[in-house]
């Protein structure tokens, strides 16, 4: 019968019990796509008890979840996804596909156009472009010409929190203010408890046994409730009907413009829409803060590279105005390195795992409903049918051959923040948010290696990829 319906999948046989866990080494995105290579970019491995169908390259990546969209929009029933709805209130994140997850995405996504685009849009650039401003004197404590040595990875993130701060609850913090390191220290606890995966997610039997890896992600789950707690009820006291100041706020309002009894039957409350905050600050910090991260680096690494941005920002824009979300088109090679840096670092290397809403056929194989769903994203930013030595950092790659301007045929082989409906919810202000960072710092300032060896680009894995810290010298442009 399965025969009729479509071809059984391949892949490597596995040890009883543990399965192909021990295949899997400290990159998983690596190893398996260097098994696409042998069993083809839809395969199956097992891990414990569970089997897994992993998706490589964005030709198949692109087909599952854009084609088959509704097909591969599930999530699967793991027991640290459970706990996090629980905490949480209901986030979209870990929720699975239903009609009222429709919804719930459809208002999150009227609330990101509205700032990423629309009357918003304005706003939020200058609340972005005030932030690096102060990153930029921070690092250089106000010094025009003078050499500092800094290591950027903690200023970066709480720099990156302040954004979310200020557009979703509407404050903001000094970068040295206890209650915004407070939320840096939770970020970083929540990113090593669900970077180091649960297995009672893929051998159930565990959580009938003390569990210390499932009481931590309880523990720090419950710490950021309590941070955002307080803000979400300053919302709920203060908030005036109609009210568009935040994106919380915004939320609010949308939903309000909701006929109540379609929310009360899809069971959408106010505070499984508020829990949107924790989905838009999984979206956009760590993926933000990681990705200049690994953009500073590139920039020391490869000082012909940031003098060329340097030069194109200084004709384009000039010195006595920092660079405007409408320059853009007019800086091929500065947009161009960051696509390259999202391209080759792949700050995202996994989606959170998908799993299959009902029977389907994938590329002439047969997936069983509720399969767990692996999407290498990795494997399509480095995917050599696709790109010419992917494992050099060449920002010209994104380019025409004159240099022009941005080749639209190789963003199309780029999948930076996923794709179809569980695509990156935060991802167009992300973007904005990566040009304006980045192009400001390179024109107010020059980075370099510090003394000693250059910088390793080797990874730390976790929930996104970040680089082993490293310091570097910046000097202000006179």
């Amino acid at each position: 019968m399965q025969q009729e319906k479509g071809k059984p999948l391949p892949g490597p046989r596995g040890l009883p019990l543990l399965g192909n866990i021990l295949d899997l080494g400290e990159a998983p995105h690596v190893d398996l796509a260097q098994l696409a290579q042998k069993y083809g970019n839809v395969y199956q491995i097992r891990i414990g008890s569970r089997p897994i169908v992993v998706l490589n390259g964005v030709d198949t990546i692109r087909q599952a979840l854009v084609r088959q969209s509704i097909d591969f929009a599930g999530r699967p029933d793991f027991t640290s996804f459970e706990i996090m709805r629980e905490i949480l209130g209901g986030t979209m994140t870990f929720s699975n596909y239903s009609a009222g997850w429709k919804l719930h995405r459809k208002l999150a996504e009227s609330t990101m156009r509205h700032f990423a685009s629309g009357r918003q849009a304005p706003t939020v650039e200058v609340k972005v472009t005030e932030e690096v401003q102060y990153l930029v004197d921070h690092w250089s404590n106000n010094n025009q010409g003078e050499e500092n040595v800094i290591e950027p990875s903690k200023t970066l993130k709480l720099s990156v929190s302040n954004i979310m701060c200020s557009f979703i609850l509407g404050t903001r913090h000094e970068l040295d203010d206890p209650r915004l390191i407070e939320f840096l220290e939770m970020s970083d606890d929540f990113s090593t408890a669900a970077g180091a995966g649960n297995p009672v997610d893929f051998m159930p039997w565990l959580r009938y046994l003390p569990n210390r890896t499932l009481q931590n992600l309880r523990r720090v789950l419950g710490n950021f409730k309590d941070w955002f707690g307080a803000s979400i009820d300053e919302h709920n006291q203060h908030y005036e009907d109609g009210s568009e100041r935040d994106i919380l706020d915004f939320l609010i309002t949308t939903s309000n413009r909701r006929d109540p009894e379609e929310l009360e039957r899809l069971n959408l409350t106010r505070e499984i829409l508020q829990s949107t905050v924790y989905d838009l600050f999984g979206a956009g910090f760590d993926t933000v803060s990681s990705t200049l991260h690994w953009a500073l680096l590139h920039l020391i690494l490869h000082p012909d590279i940031q003098k060329q941005m340097q030069d194109e920002i200084d004709e384009v824009v000039g010195r006595d105005k920092l660079p405007h979300l409408s320059d853009r088109g007019n800086l091929p090679l500065t947009e161009a390195f960051i696509l390259e840096v999202l391209r080759y670092s792949s700050v995202i290397p996994f989606t959170i795992p998908h799993s299959t809403t009902r029977d389907t056929i994938l590329c002439e194989y047969f997936i069983p409903k509720d399969t767990v769903v692996f999407v290498n994203l990795y494997s399509a930013n480095h995917d050599t049918t696709k790109w010419e030595k992917p494992d050099e950092f060449n920002p010209r790659r994104f380019l025409i051959a004159d240099g022009s301007k941005i080749d639209p045929t190789k963003t199309e082989s780029f999948l930076p923040f996923s794709a179809g409906r569980r695509r990156c919810l935060g991802s167009e202000i992300a973007r904005m948010e990566l040009f304006l960072y980045i192009s400001s710092m390179v024109q107010q300032c020059t980075f370099k290696v510090a003394d000693g060896e250059p910088p390793s680009t080797k990874p730390v894995y976790g929930l996104t990829t970040h680089p082993i810290p490293f310091n570097m010298k910046i000097t202000r442009r006179v």
